[in-house]
């Protein structure tokens, strides 16, 4: 094969140059990308740290509520217990 059917094409710009200006265009782009990526992220980091802190505020007072449950429940059922067990003693007339 002979190297000039692929060291110039399309106006005389050779192959391997054609790609490096591409390679560099892409390199620039995602340089670009990159630095509205990181900043969009320094944006949101203090919001996204606040949604978290949030969160884990909710959940500790869920566990609360749910060991309160916990209680109410297990008192429910004493109390269920003891009605049955006086009902038992005096029949209804």
């Amino acid at each position: 094969m002979s190297e000039e059917k692929t060291e110039r094409l399309e106006g005389g710009t050779p192959f391997e140059t054609r790609v490096l200006r591409e390679l560099a265009s892409l390199n620039n782009r995602l340089t670009v990308l990159d630095e509205k990526v990181e900043a969009r992220l320094h944006d949101t980091r203090p919001i996204w740290e606040s949604v978290l802190a949030g969160i884990q505020v909710i959940s500790t007072r869920i566990e609360k509520m749910d060991a309160k449950f916990d209680v109410v429940g297990a008192q429910l059922l004493d109390l269920r217990t003891d009605v049955e067990i006086l009902k038992k003693r005096h029949p209804a007339a």
